[in-house]
């Protein structure tokens, strides 16, 4: 060795040399229990995404409530845009909207959706009595317990909506395409399909939208008749949904 230096003694290099590899051993296990938890992860996300979409691609019909959706806001749709879209099967349509309901000094904000004798195109529309219903009757409305709760009344009791005196004619337990109409302010208020235009609620200027939704009478490739709808009425502002992404 050169000048003064002098060499450590074997015990004590080896004592060193042994701390150091334990402590990097200690890295290389944490690296490993993050390298682990990171693929379960993953693996987990993996299924919970095909889970996921499995469960779309077999309910997505339900979910939409239609095979196809045409979707326009403030306005209704034309007898020509709406027998367009008879050519491709049975069309049931209707509008949601918020509105506000009463009852007494009671009020709350509500989505209000209105349908027609053929809803649903899938599924079943169910109340809490066990029937499976469809369009309520001219004066009649079905509502979520949510809605009831706030407006203290009970099945029989009277409430307004608008203009419009209504009867709550039953609690909603099931409605079909509930995941596919996406994000609301209140809880559900199902009418006829003509009570929101007797209650002075689609008046021009209104915030209303109309939706349409179509089930194929035989099995019409989905891309084509979005592009053919399209081409049809490049200036109607329809959104067009399907059933392979009907709740994104």
């Amino acid at each position: 060795m050169p000048g003064n230096a002098r060499s450590l003694p074997w015990s004590m290099a080896w004592r060193l040399a042994r701390r150091d590899l334990t402590a990097r051993l200690r890295g290389l296990r944490l690296l490993v229990i993050c390298l682990f938890l990171g693929t379960g992860a993953l693996a987990a996300i993996g299924t919970l995404t095909a889970a996921i979409e499995n469960e779309l691609q077999s309910r997505g019909q339900e979910l939409l409530g239609g095979d196809i959706e045409a979707s326009v806001w403030q306005r209704d749709l034309t007898g020509e845009e709406r027998a367009f879209l008879g050519r491709y099967g049975e069309v049931s349509g209707g509008f949601r909207l918020q509105a506000i309901a009463r009852a007494g000094e009671n009020a709350a904000p509500i989505e209000l959706k209105a349908v027609d004798q053929a809803y649903p195109l899938y599924g079943n529309f169910t109340l809490t009595d066990g029937r499976n219903v469809s369009e309520p009757g001219r004066d009649e409305a079905y509502l979520a317990q949510g809605a009831l709760d706030r407006l203290g009344i009970e099945v029989g009791d009277r409430f307004r909506i608008g203009t419009v005196d209504l009867i709550a004619a039953g609690i909603i337990t099931g409605e079909p395409d509930r995941l596919g109409e996406g994000f609301q302010l209140g809880p559900t208020v199902i009418v006829a399909r003509d009570m929101p235009a007797r209650a002075g609620l689609t008046q021009t200027g209104s915030m209303f939208q109309s939706k349409y939704r179509v089930r194929f009478d035989q099995p019409y490739d989905i891309e084509e008749v979005v592009d053919t709808i399209e081409a049809e009425f490049p200036l109607a502002g329809f959104d067009l949904d399907t059933r392979e992404r009907a709740s994104p």
